[in-house]
């Protein structure tokens, strides 16, 4: 069950909610994350993960549906895809539902982490969860793989620990020299997410240093200890070859627009093991994803500009199956324009043939207030079945406030009234009405 892995692309999707804090779509090398395609979104909420083996893991997740409709949602696990549980789901129109589906896991000796989906027609999303082992009693060491390391100086190192229910950060003891202590607000947002016990160990000079972690279990505390050295001739942390944005830090787009963070990690002994996603206004993380082998790509796309918007970059850090990290490179995003929403409230009709039509236009500044983006967008005028533009004009609107303005041209004179469309558009709206010429006198 934990085998190859399949990419899916994102769809686009209009966001007006949630611009503030941004909706993670997809991610990863090769595990589907979010794929808005079709009618309905699927967003995954919470797992009950870690869990121990041959117990029942449950995902949570919320639907939001766009039109009416009925559809089936299935729950997916492993890297070698398999369907474990589905249901059958009715959407009321602009409905959003929340469902839970799992499965009892197997029995399975040793302690694993493998990805769970959940598919809602052409759209999904993904998170890993870790079930721990028969062998591993209550409590288990994830990483460091083995009860020793050896790094470079300057190599971050990432340890780890489950026990048969989810842990927050003040669950665990940590005990190492202070002198190695590393980022530990990001370790305690990662135990946050993913509900494992974490610790960021960040030495610098060369030495032997031990590294304990004391777990609460059911029928009392499990300790786990490592022995860290820090050599010259240790392990190379893992790169991140690449990491970009499309579309870039010159590029400008809407709230509905996808934006993708690539990035392509290499570790020369060959054990990727996932990606860690910071978004870079609070420092939060806010996804994990399998890598795997010397070199692999991932990538996070997400609807709504969420930090972006406001200015910060996103952030990633590579981890390695034995607990080397990379560093934590970021990259800037295009900028959030902010959607502007256009209503045609009045025409000066009636009037003949060979008079200028004037068509009056309310434009509202929907963004959220965390959108730092140009807040001064052209509006266009377009007539016919062709849409032919006919006249343009710019606005400036703040967040919250309403602007109008009056468009027009001088129509064609006629021997006979004329109908024909007009329409009004911002760079992520639109409106349309039907008009009337009559005959030229």
């Amino acid at each position: 069950m934990w085998g190859d892995r399949q990419l899916r692309r994102c769809g686009r999707r209009r966001v007006l909610g949630s611009i503030a804090t941004g909706t993670v779509l997809a991610a990863t090398s090769g595990a589907v994350g979010r794929t808005r395609i079709g009618d309905v979104a699927v967003r995954l909420r919470e797992t009950n993960a870690p869990v121990a083996a041959g117990e029942r893991l449950e995902v949570t997740a919320a639907l939001e549906g766009q039109t009416t409709t009925t559809v089936d949602a299935r729950l997916v696990v492993g890297h070698d895809p398999e369907t474990v549980d589905e249901r059958t789901v009715s959407l009321e129109s602009d409905e959003t539902a929340s469902i839970t589906l799992g499965y009892e896991t197997p029995r399975v000796r040793r302690t694993q982490s493998f990805p769970v989906r959940l598919e809602v027609g052409a759209d999904a999303d993904e998170r890993t969860v870790t079930v721990l082992g028969t062998d591993d009693g209550e409590s288990a060491a994830i990483r460091p793989d083995a009860d020793e390391i050896t790094v470079q100086p300057g190599t971050t190192v990432l340890f780890e620990v489950a026990a048969g229910r989810r842990l927050e950060p003040a669950d665990l003891e940590w005990e190492a020299n202070d002198a190695i202590a590393g980022d530990l607000a990001l370790a305690s947002d990662y135990t946050f997410l993913t509900g494992t016990g974490a610790y960021l160990a960040a030495p610098e000079a060369t030495g032997s240093y031990d590294v304990g972690a004391t777990v609460p279990t059911e029928t009392g505390s499990a300790s786990h200890d490592w022995t860290l050295e820090v050599a010259p001739d240790g392990r190379e942390p893992p790169t991140i070859e690449s990491f970009d944005s499309d579309p870039g830090a010159d590029a400008t787009v809407g709230v509905d627009d996808v934006v993708a963070n690539r990035l392509v990690a290499r570790d020369p002994d060959g054990r990727l093991d996932r990606v860690v996603w910071v978004e870079g206004q609070n420092r939060t993380v806010v996804r994990v994803d399998d890598l795997e082998g010397e070199r692999d790509e991932a990538t996070l796309a997400r609807a709504g500009p969420g930090w972006v918007a406001a200015g910060y970059p996103t952030g990633a850090r590579v981890v390695c199956e034995d607990g080397r990290t990379s560093a934590e490179p970021t990259v800037d995003g295009p900028e959030i324009r902010p959607p502007f929403a256009v209503e045609i409230v009045e025409t000066n009709e009636p009037l003949a043939g060979g008079d200028r039509l004037e068509i009056t236009v309310e434009v509202e500044n929907e963004g959220g207030m965390m959108i730092i983006g140009d807040t001064t967008q052209e509006i266009e005028l377009l007539v016919g079945t062709d849409r032919e533009r006919v006249d343009t004009a710019t606005v400036t609107v703040p967040f919250g406030t309403t602007e109008t303005v009056i468009l027009g041209y001088e129509t064609y004179p006629v021997a006979t009234a004329d109908t024909f469309p007009v329409r009004v558009e911002s760079p992520d709206d639109a409106a349309e009405r039907t008009v009337t010429v009559d005959a030229s006198g």
